[in-house]
């Protein structure tokens, strides 16, 4: 399955073929599950809620990723080795990077200022959390804020790359869970 969203997080619309729609139960209710070839859609991961959207016309009531496979639930099914054309909600997608995008710049200045790591984060429609290893003051709290505030002002350059292993072994980087396999880098300097 070729993961669309970690090539461009910009693009709003892909074609993609129907590899399975099998008729499931999903969180009390019937449903589809549909297994496409490639997808654009960003599903429920470290944190982050899943992507929204439509798959010719009809809504992706959600999306879930297991042992690298993206699934997308919809309520009505749709025709196996079909070619299909799905669209992201831009608004929903975009909101999503700009707080993820919030908690990495937040985090790691946590991490450089007070020596805390975040160690959880949850990022819903409306609200976003990071737990970190360490009591921050309000006083703290204030401090990170500003700094991030700066740091957006700046519109400082994100990058997202995955690094060869042999580099990423090198490589120092927080992370909240031993990882295996790929491994994307974010990188915000200072």
């Amino acid at each position: 399955m070729v993961k669309l969203y970690d090539l461009d997080a910009y693009a709003t619309e892909f074609d993609a073929k129907v590899v399975s729609c099998e008729a499931v139960t999903y969180n009390k209710q019937d449903v589809y599950a549909v297994i496409l070839d490639r997808t654009l859609f960003f599903p429920e991961e470290g944190g982050q809620s899943p992507d929204k959207g439509v798959i010719n016309g009809l809504e992706v009531i959600d999306v879930q990723i297991k042992k690298d496979i993206v699934t997308h639930y919809t309520k009505s099914p749709i025709e196996e080795g079909s070619t299909v054309h799905g669209i992201i909600d831009w608004k929903h997608r975009f909101s999503n990077m700009q707080q993820h995008s919030g908690e990495h710049i937040f985090s790691g200045i946590v991490n450089r200022e007070y020596g805390f790591n975040n160690v959880g984060f949850h990022l819903s429609d409306n609200i976003v959390t990071m737990d970190f290893d360490g009591v921050l003051t309000s006083e703290q709290v204030a401090d990170v804020e500003y700094k991030v505030n700066e740091a957006i002002t700046k519109n400082i350059e994100i990058t997202a790359a995955f690094p060869p292993k042999a580099e990423l072994d090198a490589m120092e980087y927080r992370s909240k869970i031993e990882l295996d396999g790929d491994v994307r880098i974010v990188t915000i300097p200072g």
